[in-house]
């Protein structure tokens, strides 16, 4: 399914240029793979809640949704534009248990959740302050960035602002040449 899901992204961003990556193997090192770095770090069980947010065109929505088809995926987002592009896909698909709400983060309040994904978006003061209520206490924030020291320091200050226990660090690489990355584990107490 993640062949289907690269063909479509494909024919998807030549309609509506969603990504300066325009072939196949560059969707499945950038887009897939990077998504997945998640699941290396992370198990998630059935019967977790899982929402994403304002990421990069439906990932790591998509490809988390695809490998744990037994787990209900949100993705919220308030450009018109990028969630009929990402239903679209979920539909051609034909995945399930992948939904897309288009609101603003901070007007969204149908329920909280157990894990929260951020895929290279905001710095993390604007994705705390319009996310921290959407999660459940003693639950986690998953935030897969580009590691810059100043963002670490902005993120170990908040951590006391908002009463996080930053879990785990996990830097990794997608191919030697590539930028430095992390995803920050962050537990609300």
């Amino acid at each position: 399914m993640r062949e289907s899901l690269i063909k479509i992204f494909l024919k998807k961003n030549s309609e509506l240029n969603l990504s300066a990556i325009r072939d196949e193997e560059w969707v499945q090192i950038k887009h897939i793979n990077d998504s997945l770095e998640l699941t290396k770090i992370w198990v998630i069980k059935s019967w977790m809640s899982v929402c994403d947010i304002w990421t990069w065109w439906g990932f790591p929505l998509l490809p988390l949704a695809i490998s744990y088809p037994d787990v209900t995926f949100l993705w919220i987002d308030s450009v018109r534009k990028k969630t009929v592009a990402v239903n679209e896909i979920i539909e051609k698909l034909e995945l399930k248990n992948a939904h897309v709400d288009r609101t603003r983060i901070e007007e969204y309040n149908e329920k909280k959740f157990d894990v929260i994904t951020a895929r290279a978006v905001a710095y993390s003061d604007k994705l705390l302050k319009r996310s921290y209520p959407l999660l459940k206490k003693g639950w986690y924030f998953l935030f897969m960035k580009q590691k810059i020291p100043e963002e670490r320091n902005l993120l170990l200050q908040l951590i006391k602002k908002y009463h996080l226990t930053l879990e785990q660090e996990h830097e990794y690489k997608l191919y030697p040449s590539d930028i430095e990355r992390v995803i920050y584990v962050l537990r609300k107490n």
